[in-house]
Protein backbone atom coordinates (compact mmCIF):
# COMPACT_ATOMS: atom_id res chain seq x y z
CA UNK A 1 0.00 0.00 0.00
CA UNK A 2 1.36 3.43 -0.97
CA UNK A 3 2.25 5.84 1.81
CA UNK A 4 0.48 8.80 0.20
CA UNK A 5 -2.03 8.99 3.03
CA UNK A 6 0.19 11.10 5.24
CA UNK A 7 -0.15 14.18 3.07
CA UNK A 8 -3.51 15.07 4.57
CA UNK A 9 -3.31 13.95 8.15
CA UNK A 10 -3.64 17.57 9.15
CA UNK A 11 -7.40 17.60 8.50
CA UNK A 12 -7.80 16.83 12.18
CA UNK A 13 -5.38 19.47 13.47
CA UNK A 14 -7.43 22.60 12.80
CA UNK A 15 -7.16 24.91 15.86
CA UNK A 16 -10.82 25.96 15.88
CA UNK A 17 -11.06 26.16 19.66
CA UNK A 18 -9.04 27.70 22.47
CA UNK A 19 -7.28 25.02 24.46
CA UNK A 20 -8.18 24.40 28.06
CA UNK A 21 -4.64 25.31 29.04
CA UNK A 22 -4.86 28.95 28.01
CA UNK A 23 -8.01 29.34 30.06
CA UNK A 24 -6.53 27.43 32.98
CA UNK A 25 -3.47 29.65 33.09
CA UNK A 26 -5.58 32.76 33.67
CA UNK A 27 -7.68 31.06 36.32
CA UNK A 28 -4.55 29.75 38.00
CA UNK A 29 -3.06 33.24 38.32
CA UNK A 30 -6.21 34.55 39.95
CA UNK A 31 -6.40 31.68 42.42
CA UNK A 32 -2.76 31.95 43.41
CA UNK A 33 -3.31 35.62 44.16
CA UNK A 34 -6.36 35.03 46.35
CA UNK A 35 -5.61 32.62 49.18
CA UNK A 36 -9.02 33.26 50.72
CA UNK A 37 -10.58 31.41 47.80
CA UNK A 38 -8.80 28.20 48.76
CA UNK A 39 -11.65 26.93 50.94
CA UNK A 40 -14.11 27.40 48.11
CA UNK A 41 -11.69 25.62 45.79
CA UNK A 42 -11.62 22.65 48.15
CA UNK A 43 -15.40 22.46 48.15
CA UNK A 44 -15.44 22.42 44.35
CA UNK A 45 -12.71 19.84 44.03
CA UNK A 46 -15.05 16.89 43.80
CA UNK A 47 -16.84 18.40 40.83
CA UNK A 48 -13.86 20.06 39.18
CA UNK A 49 -11.04 17.73 40.06
CA UNK A 50 -9.72 17.46 36.54
CA UNK A 51 -9.86 21.19 35.82
CA UNK A 52 -8.19 22.05 39.11
CA UNK A 53 -5.43 19.57 38.44
CA UNK A 54 -4.75 21.30 35.15
CA UNK A 55 -4.18 24.68 36.78
CA UNK A 56 -1.96 23.55 39.65
CA UNK A 57 1.61 24.10 38.61
CA UNK A 58 4.33 21.49 38.97
CA UNK A 59 8.00 21.55 38.14
CA UNK A 60 8.55 19.69 34.89
CA UNK A 61 12.15 18.53 34.72
CA UNK A 62 14.13 19.18 31.51
CA UNK A 63 16.11 16.16 30.36
CA UNK A 64 18.04 15.06 27.26
CA UNK A 65 17.21 12.35 24.74
CA UNK A 66 20.01 10.32 26.30
CA UNK A 67 18.49 10.75 29.77
CA UNK A 68 15.13 9.61 28.40
CA UNK A 69 16.62 6.18 27.79
CA UNK A 70 16.82 5.56 31.54
CA UNK A 71 13.13 6.38 32.05
CA UNK A 72 12.16 4.06 29.22
CA UNK A 73 14.43 1.31 30.51
CA UNK A 74 12.85 1.58 33.97
CA UNK A 75 9.30 1.38 32.64
CA UNK A 76 7.32 -1.83 32.42
CA UNK A 77 4.59 -0.65 30.04
CA UNK A 78 5.37 2.41 27.93
CA UNK A 79 2.84 3.92 25.51
CA UNK A 80 3.33 6.77 23.02
CA UNK A 81 0.80 9.46 22.11
CA UNK A 82 1.88 10.99 18.80
CA UNK A 83 0.80 13.94 16.71
CA UNK A 84 1.68 16.23 13.82
CA UNK A 85 5.28 16.75 14.91
CA UNK A 86 6.11 13.12 14.22
CA UNK A 87 5.11 13.30 10.56
CA UNK A 88 6.28 16.88 9.97
CA UNK A 89 9.77 15.72 9.02
CA UNK A 90 8.23 13.64 6.26
CA UNK A 91 7.42 16.94 4.58
CA UNK A 92 3.80 17.15 5.65
CA UNK A 93 2.44 20.65 6.37
CA UNK A 94 0.15 21.28 9.33
CA UNK A 95 -2.62 23.75 10.04
CA UNK A 96 -0.30 25.47 12.52
CA UNK A 97 2.58 25.99 10.06
CA UNK A 98 2.60 29.73 9.19
CA UNK A 99 5.05 29.16 6.33
CA UNK A 100 2.61 26.97 4.46
CA UNK A 101 0.01 28.75 2.34
CA UNK A 102 -2.21 25.73 1.83
CA UNK A 103 -5.21 27.06 3.71
CA UNK A 104 -5.21 30.32 1.81
CA UNK A 105 -6.54 28.25 -1.08
CA UNK A 106 -8.72 25.80 0.85
CA UNK A 107 -11.15 27.09 3.45
CA UNK A 108 -10.82 24.76 6.49
CA UNK A 109 -14.46 25.41 7.42
CA UNK A 110 -15.44 23.83 4.10
CA UNK A 111 -12.75 21.18 3.68
CA UNK A 112 -12.05 20.08 7.27
CA UNK A 113 -15.42 19.98 9.04
CA UNK A 114 -18.29 17.54 8.91
CA UNK A 115 -20.63 20.46 8.29
CA UNK A 116 -18.61 21.39 5.23
CA UNK A 117 -18.84 17.79 4.06
CA UNK A 118 -22.61 17.68 4.47
CA UNK A 119 -23.02 20.84 2.42
CA UNK A 120 -20.30 20.23 -0.19
CA UNK A 121 -19.29 16.53 -0.05
CA UNK A 122 -17.28 16.83 -3.24
CA UNK A 123 -14.88 19.39 -1.75
CA UNK A 124 -12.87 17.03 0.45
CA UNK A 125 -12.48 14.67 -2.49
CA UNK A 126 -11.26 17.49 -4.74
CA UNK A 127 -8.68 18.36 -2.11
CA UNK A 128 -7.53 14.75 -1.87
CA UNK A 129 -7.20 14.55 -5.64
CA UNK A 130 -5.14 17.74 -5.79
CA UNK A 131 -2.73 16.46 -3.12
CA UNK A 132 -2.38 13.00 -4.59
CA UNK A 133 -1.01 14.28 -7.87
CA UNK A 134 2.40 14.89 -6.33
CA UNK A 135 2.58 13.68 -2.73
CA UNK A 136 4.02 10.38 -1.52
CA UNK A 137 5.66 10.89 1.91
CA UNK A 138 7.63 8.13 3.60
CA UNK A 139 8.42 7.40 7.27
CA UNK A 140 11.14 9.54 8.83
CA UNK A 141 13.58 8.72 11.67
CA UNK A 142 10.90 9.54 14.27
CA UNK A 143 8.64 6.78 12.96
CA UNK A 144 11.62 4.43 12.75
CA UNK A 145 12.75 5.19 16.31
CA UNK A 146 9.29 4.46 17.73
CA UNK A 147 9.14 1.23 15.74
CA UNK A 148 12.58 0.30 17.11
CA UNK A 149 11.40 0.94 20.67
CA UNK A 150 8.58 -1.51 20.01
CA UNK A 151 10.96 -4.10 18.58
CA UNK A 152 13.17 -3.74 21.64
CA UNK A 153 10.16 -4.50 23.81
CA UNK A 154 9.93 -1.15 25.59
CA UNK A 155 7.04 0.51 23.77
CA UNK A 156 3.83 -1.51 23.93
CA UNK A 157 1.53 0.60 21.76
CA UNK A 158 1.12 3.88 19.90
CA UNK A 159 -1.95 6.10 20.07
CA UNK A 160 -1.65 8.42 17.08
CA UNK A 161 -3.64 11.48 16.13
CA UNK A 162 -2.28 11.22 12.58
CA UNK A 163 -4.20 9.46 9.82
CA UNK A 164 -1.21 8.83 7.54
CA UNK A 165 -0.33 5.15 8.21
CA UNK A 166 3.37 6.09 8.47
CA UNK A 167 3.77 4.38 11.85
CA UNK A 168 2.65 1.11 10.28
CA UNK A 169 4.83 1.71 7.22
CA UNK A 170 7.83 2.08 9.55
CA UNK A 171 7.07 -1.30 11.12
CA UNK A 172 5.09 -0.34 14.21
CA UNK A 173 2.37 -2.64 15.48
CA UNK A 174 -0.54 -2.11 17.88
CA UNK A 175 -1.15 1.37 16.46
CA UNK A 176 -4.42 2.95 17.59
CA UNK A 177 -5.62 5.50 15.02
CA UNK A 178 -7.47 7.92 17.27
CA UNK A 179 -8.55 10.22 14.45
CA UNK A 180 -9.26 7.54 11.89
CA UNK A 181 -7.43 6.72 8.68
CA UNK A 182 -7.19 7.70 5.04
CA UNK A 183 -6.73 4.10 3.94
CA UNK A 184 -10.46 3.84 3.32
CA UNK A 185 -13.76 5.65 2.95
CA UNK A 186 -17.21 4.74 4.25
CA UNK A 187 -20.68 5.29 2.87
CA UNK A 188 -22.41 7.81 5.07
CA UNK A 189 -25.72 6.00 4.61
CA UNK A 190 -25.05 2.25 4.86
CA UNK A 191 -21.47 2.13 6.21
CA UNK A 192 -20.02 0.17 3.30
CA UNK A 193 -16.22 0.46 3.09
CA UNK A 194 -14.22 1.46 0.03
CA UNK A 195 -10.41 1.11 -0.05
CA UNK A 196 -8.51 4.21 -1.14
CA UNK A 197 -5.33 4.24 -3.19
CA UNK A 198 -3.27 6.98 -4.75
CA UNK A 199 -3.94 5.51 -8.19
CA UNK A 200 -7.68 5.74 -7.66
CA UNK A 201 -7.59 9.34 -6.49
CA UNK A 202 -5.38 10.38 -9.40
CA UNK A 203 -7.70 8.83 -11.96
CA UNK A 204 -9.22 11.49 -14.21
CA UNK A 205 -12.56 9.69 -14.48
CA UNK A 206 -12.75 9.47 -10.69
CA UNK A 207 -12.03 13.21 -10.43
CA UNK A 208 -14.89 14.01 -12.80
CA UNK A 209 -17.49 12.12 -10.76
CA UNK A 210 -17.14 13.45 -7.23
CA UNK A 211 -18.22 12.69 -4.61
CA UNK A 212 -18.05 8.90 -5.11
CA UNK A 213 -21.43 7.24 -4.65
CA UNK A 214 -22.31 3.93 -3.01
CA UNK A 215 -24.65 1.43 -4.68
CA UNK A 216 -27.21 2.34 -2.01
CA UNK A 217 -27.20 5.92 -3.24
CA UNK A 218 -25.21 7.26 -0.30
CA UNK A 219 -22.03 9.31 -0.48
CA UNK A 220 -18.59 8.01 0.52
CA UNK A 221 -16.54 9.99 3.04
CA UNK A 222 -12.84 9.41 3.84
CA UNK A 223 -12.46 7.71 7.21
CA UNK A 224 -10.34 10.50 8.71
CA UNK A 225 -12.19 12.25 11.54
CA UNK A 226 -13.31 15.76 10.63
CA UNK A 227 -14.11 18.50 13.10
CA UNK A 228 -17.63 17.97 14.38
CA UNK A 229 -17.38 14.17 14.22
CA UNK A 230 -16.97 11.84 17.16
CA UNK A 231 -13.88 9.71 17.73
CA UNK A 232 -14.39 6.09 16.61
CA UNK A 233 -15.69 4.22 19.71
CA UNK A 234 -13.19 1.37 19.33
CA UNK A 235 -10.30 3.85 19.17
CA UNK A 236 -11.51 5.53 22.35
CA UNK A 237 -11.84 2.19 24.14
CA UNK A 238 -8.45 0.92 22.98
CA UNK A 239 -6.65 4.18 23.76
CA UNK A 240 -8.14 4.39 27.24
CA UNK A 241 -7.16 0.78 27.93
CA UNK A 242 -3.54 1.35 26.88
CA UNK A 243 -3.24 4.59 28.84
CA UNK A 244 -4.69 2.90 31.92
CA UNK A 245 -2.14 0.09 31.61
CA UNK A 246 0.92 2.26 31.05
CA UNK A 247 3.40 3.37 33.68
CA UNK A 248 5.05 5.74 31.18
CA UNK A 249 3.30 7.88 28.57
CA UNK A 250 5.51 9.50 25.95
CA UNK A 251 3.80 12.53 24.40
CA UNK A 252 5.63 12.94 21.10
CA UNK A 253 5.19 15.68 18.53
CA UNK A 254 1.90 17.02 19.86
CA UNK A 255 0.79 19.98 21.93
CA UNK A 256 -2.12 17.83 23.17
CA UNK A 257 -4.56 20.67 22.58
CA UNK A 258 -7.13 18.84 20.42
CA UNK A 259 -9.72 17.13 22.58
CA UNK A 260 -10.52 14.43 23.48
CA UNK A 261 -6.98 13.18 22.74
CA UNK A 262 -5.77 16.04 24.94
CA UNK A 263 -7.35 14.30 27.93
CA UNK A 264 -5.15 11.20 27.62
CA UNK A 265 -2.06 12.68 29.35
CA UNK A 266 -4.24 13.72 32.30
CA UNK A 267 -5.76 10.25 32.39
CA UNK A 268 -2.28 8.72 32.53
CA UNK A 269 -1.20 11.08 35.31
CA UNK A 270 -4.34 10.32 37.30
CA UNK A 271 -3.57 6.60 37.07
CA UNK A 272 -0.08 7.20 38.44
CA UNK A 273 1.89 6.96 35.20
CA UNK A 274 4.90 9.14 34.45
CA UNK A 275 4.25 11.59 31.58
CA UNK A 276 7.21 12.71 29.46
CA UNK A 277 6.94 15.16 26.57
CA UNK A 278 9.12 15.09 23.46
CA UNK A 279 8.42 18.37 21.67
CA UNK A 280 10.20 21.29 20.01
CA UNK A 281 8.60 23.72 22.44
CA UNK A 282 6.88 23.55 25.80
CA UNK A 283 3.11 23.07 25.72
CA UNK A 284 0.09 23.43 27.97
CA UNK A 285 1.11 20.11 29.53
CA UNK A 286 4.45 21.48 30.68
CA UNK A 287 4.55 22.43 34.37
CA UNK A 288 1.06 21.03 34.81
CA UNK A 289 0.84 17.42 33.67
CA UNK A 290 4.29 16.41 32.39
CA UNK A 291 6.90 15.06 34.77
CA UNK A 292 9.72 15.59 32.31
CA UNK A 293 10.30 17.47 29.05
CA UNK A 294 12.70 16.58 26.24
CA UNK A 295 13.21 19.52 23.90
CA UNK A 296 13.88 18.66 20.27
CA UNK A 297 12.56 17.09 17.11
CA UNK A 298 10.81 13.75 17.30
CA UNK A 299 13.44 12.29 14.97
CA UNK A 300 16.03 12.80 17.72
CA UNK A 301 14.49 9.82 19.51
CA UNK A 302 17.07 7.93 17.47
CA UNK A 303 19.56 9.06 20.14
CA UNK A 304 17.44 7.39 22.82
CA UNK A 305 17.26 4.19 20.80
CA UNK A 306 21.03 4.24 20.35
CA UNK A 307 21.62 4.50 24.11
CA UNK A 308 19.19 1.67 24.83
CA UNK A 309 20.70 -0.45 22.10
CA UNK A 310 24.30 0.06 23.22
CA UNK A 311 23.46 -0.75 26.83
CA UNK A 312 21.73 -3.99 25.97
CA UNK A 313 22.95 -7.01 24.10
CA UNK A 314 25.72 -6.50 21.57
CA UNK A 315 23.65 -8.56 19.16
CA UNK A 316 23.06 -6.92 15.79
CA UNK A 317 19.32 -7.46 16.12
CA UNK A 318 17.07 -6.14 18.86
CA UNK A 319 16.21 -8.64 21.51
CA UNK A 320 12.75 -9.08 22.93
CA UNK A 321 12.11 -7.57 26.35
CA UNK A 322 9.72 -9.41 28.62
Amino acid sequence: MSRWHSSIFFFILLPLSVTFMSESSTIGQEQRGNTEDREEEKEQEGEMGQALTYIRRKDTQRISFEDLAEDIRASKYAVALTGAGVSAESGIPTFRDPSDGLWRNYDPAVYATIWGFWKHPEKIWELLHDFMRSSDPTPNPAHTALADLQKMGYLKSIVTQNVDNLHQDAGSTNVIEYHGSLLSASCYRCGRKMPLTKTLLQDVAFRENLPPKCSCGGVFKPDAVLFGEGIPPKAVKDANREVDLCDLLLVVGTSASVTPAADLPYRAMRKGAKVIEVNLETTGLTNRISDKFVGGRASELAKTVEVLGSSSSSSSSFGSRS
